[in-house]
């Protein structure tokens, strides 16, 4: 994997959560994929259930996400990221930070996705 590659995944998933258009997170997976959202539950392994997760971001405003790719091996890329949204309809600000570790195949989409996140804050509007 190169770090152009990981860029270009990264910035597709940016798009989709920032842009609010969750049915494009099927487009940047491999048609057999693991999807960990987090480390101990199980992954997400077809569409049904990978939208259902994404979808909720409609219930999002103000969604920033940055990232940092920190590390880019023979098969896999980590980045460090960092979001923040508005939560509704509860108004509660949400500020995130967390790991993405990222495989891709040879067409640039997941194969294998990790996640590490944790809730920075919570403000309470």
């Amino acid at each position: 994997m190169t770090h152009q590659q990981i860029k270009n995944w990264l910035d597709k998933l940016k798009n989709i959560w920032e842009n609010k258009i969750p049915d494009e997170i099927v487009n940047i997976c491999a048609d057999n994929y693991l999807w960990y959202e987090t480390p101990f539950a199980k992954p997400y392994q077809n569409k049904e259930q990978i939208l259902a997760d994404w979808r909720g971001i409609l219930n999002q405003e103000n969604i920033s996400m940055t990232y940092e790719i920190l590390d880019v091996g023979d098969d896999f890329g980590i980045a460090h990221w960092h979001a923040s949204f508005l939560r509704l309809p509860s108004q509660e600000e949400v500020v995130l930070d967390g790991i993405f570790k990222v495989s891709l195949d040879d067409q640039g989409k997941c194969l294998e996705f990790h996640q590490w996140v944790s809730v920075k804050d919570i403000i309470h509007q």
